[in-house]
This record gives C-alpha cells, structure tokens and sequence, in this order.
C-alpha cells in the first residue's frame, strides 16, 4: 500500500518496473484462485487395477502424507479379533431378544394358565442393544 500511494504522488516512472510487479502480482493471485477453485486438495482415487493410490496436491509436494485404512467387512466370517466377536455376539443376542420380544408381544392369551414374557425380553433386548451402541460411540 505504501509502494502504489508512493507511486500515485510521487508521478510515473518513480519506481522501476512497479507496473509489471503489480500485473505479475495479479497474475499470480488469480492462477491461485483458479488452482484453488479447480482441484481439490488432498482428494484422492484409488485405482484397483493397478494397487495404486493417486493423491492430489495442489501447490507444493508433501514430504510425508499419513493414510488411514479402515477395512470394509462383507461377511462376519471375516471378523477375528476377540474384542469385535465378543460385541456381535452381543449384539446378535439382544436384536433376537427384541425380535423375539416384538413376536410375544403381538398376541394376547386371555385363558391360558401362564403368560408370555415378551415385554420383559423386548425391554431387556432395547436396553443390552442401547448399552453396546454407548459402549461402541464412547470407544470410537
């Protein structure tokens, strides 16, 4: 600010090449602007083909880049840690409890000499799933 308020007082000529400073300097913002509105830093695509990974940078070549993989499961076979068996199988219990529960409850017995327990399943399959769910989004 002090170079172009020097430059308009002072008359044309006063400070060499102050003009294609300022058209450079321009030049330069705007392929900036446009570098930053066209790509997308750090998007990257994964190319199964070939195993490879392509990152975009843009502006500048990173020296380390960390990556992290979370594994995508498609079956439990592929599940086999001790931690995450242990947590579906708890999981599994009580979605059949609330299953079963939901079935018990659906119909009542008006002349039988014993009740269904469905209620007290239903109410403890919901809060065992409740309790896993909490568990699991306070250990993430």
């Amino acid at each position: 600010m002090l170079v172009q308020q020097w430059q308009l007082l002072a008359g044309n000529g006063n400070v060499l090449s102050m003009s294609d400073y300022a058209l450079n300097y321009a030049a330069w913002s705007t392929s900036l602007q446009v570098r930053n509105t066209l790509s997308t830093d750090l998007a990257f695509r994964y190319d199964k083909n070939t195993n490879k990974l392509y990152i975009n940078v843009s502006s500048g070549v990173p020296t380390f880049i960390t990556i992290e993989y979370v594994p995508r499961y498609d079956s439990v076979d592929q599940i086999t840690t001790d931690y995450w068996i242990d947590i579906l199988l708890r999981m599994a219990t009580a979605l059949t409890k609330i299953a079963v529960g939901r079935i018990r409850t659906r119909y009542t017995q008006s002349n039988s000499l014993w009740t269904q327990d469905g209620e007290t399943i239903l109410t403890e399959g919901k809060e065992e799933l409740n309790a896993i769910r909490e568990h699991l989004l306070a250990n993430t």
